[in-house]
């Protein structure tokens, strides 16, 4: 499991985020100077409210402490790069949903921590022996998230047919490494995983509709476009569980914590697939990701 945790996830992670940034451009995050809400109130949505409303589930349903910080880490993980891919199949706004992954997965550095800190607080009380190394956290989180996109916008600028070519492969290979470390950890924790799946499945169920229910309404108090609102609402269904994942298995060595994440990232492809399906039912129309 050390193994795991200290190099495949943590390599996988960075490898999604370089993909990520080989396919982003300075430009990209000064197009929606012009409207600034729907990714402010994306932001808000998904760095605060989301987390909070994990907070509360989590409470309301009187999880074992160890699951109740793992699901208040699944509302505190930013969208994931998959809701890219389901925005152009439900014809979101590309552009919005590449740019709030983006700027999450930076401001993420300073909220995790915090959010982490105070679930482990109020769900673990004062005799935890569980201890997040705050400042160890944001500097790993950087080096995991910013630090491959940066590099990756470089590669972009400089040898634009390149980043073109290898983008997809790579994010293809870190994400058959994240599936193998699901794998991984399914096995060796199958005992937990099993029991405690069913005192984990309804929270994490109802998180996810929440978090869809959340992107929809803030679409519309932002006066989105309709492509937009699609977009906001993947980014909240869609989430960067092997961040969560990471954080749980290497910094707080909890292996437990990690269930809430992994079956949300079940319940979140689920739920993402079926909003492009009825996206493409109703038949939307084409993508404004150009527009302003």
């Amino acid at each position: 499991m050390a193994i795991v945790s200290d190099f495949i996830l943590p390599g996988a992670l960075a490898l999604i985020m370089l993909g990520m940034g080989l396919s982003l451009k300075a430009e990209d995050f000064g197009r929606f100077v012009s409207r600034p809400a729907p990714v402010l109130g994306g932001l808000v949505s998904l760095l605060i409210l989301l987390p909070c409303m994990a907070f509360v589930i989590a409470s309301l349903f009187g999880l074992p402490p160890v699951l109740a910080v793992g699901l208040v880490l699944v509302g505190a993980c930013p969208g994931g790069t998959f809701s890219n891919l389901l925005t152009y199949y439900a014809r979101g706004n590309l552009a919005l949903s590449v740019s709030l992954t983006a700027l999450a997965s930076f401001f993420v550095i300073f909220t995790m921590p915090v959010i982490v800190e105070f679930a482990l607080s109020r769900f673990l009380g004062e005799a935890r022996t569980i201890v997040l190394p705050v400042g160890e956290t944001m500097l790993r989180i950087m080096l995991l998230t910013i630090l491959p996109v940066a590099v990756g916008m470089v590669i972009n600028r400089v040898r634009p047919r390149l980043a073109q070519r290898i983008a997809d492969p790579l994010k293809n290979f870190a994400g058959v490494l994240i599936v193998s470390v699901f794998l991984s950890i399914i096995v060796s924790e199958r005992e937990t995983f099993f029991a405690a799946l069913k005192v984990t499945a309804v929270p994490v169920i109802l998180l996810n509709l929440v978090s869809v229910l959340l992107g929809t309404v803030i679409g519309f108090l932002a006066r989105a476009r309709a492509a937009e609102r699609r977009a906001l609402t993947l980014e909240h269904a869609i989430k960067q569980e092997g961040l969560g994942i990471f954080i749980a298995l290497t910094l707080l060595k909890t292996p437990e914590m990690v269930l809430p994440l992994m079956l949300n990232s079940l319940v979140g492809l689920f739920v993402g697939s079926m909003i492009v399906g009825l996206a493409r039912f109703q038949g939307s129309e084409p993508s404004d990701a150009s527009s302003t």
